[in-house]
């Protein structure tokens, strides 16, 4: 059985791209947001296994997606995946929003993105 994966992604080409390298081996489905007002809108619909976000989102940012799935107890636990091209972000300031890994955008080969998946669901 897949399991959805929340893309929470501003850029379509990039979203398009997370979308084919997670639904290609077939173990996980996608649900996409573009910002994240309509991401808070799938969790609550279909809460996820796991979400891939972005940091640089349209509206509000990426860390403020995080900070606002922080403050509920049933959002909290979802394992967050952050693939950034951003510098100066580290993972172990973000371990306290609920990441897990954090991939670099312009480095990432194809199968990094559902291994990283994988690896916060075992």
């Amino acid at each position: 059985m897949s399991q959805a994966v929340l893309i929470v992604e501003s850029e379509p080409w990039l979203g398009d791209h997370y979308q084919r390298t997670l639904e290609k081996g077939g173990d996980f489905t996608t649900l996409r947001a573009t910002n994240a007002y309509a991401a808070m809108d799938m969790i609550d619909e279909t809460p996820p296994v796991a979400i891939v976000l972005s940091l640089l989102l349209s509206g509000t940012s990426g860390l403020g997606l995080l900070h606002e799935l922080q403050t509920y107890v049933d959002t909290a636990e979802i394992p967050v995946i952050v693939c950034s091209s951003l510098p100066d972000v580290r993972l172990n300031e973000l371990e306290p929003y609920g990441v897990k890994r954090l991939l670099n955008s312009t480095l990432m080969r194809p199968d990094d993105l559902p291994t990283a998946v994988r690896s916060v669901l075992a």
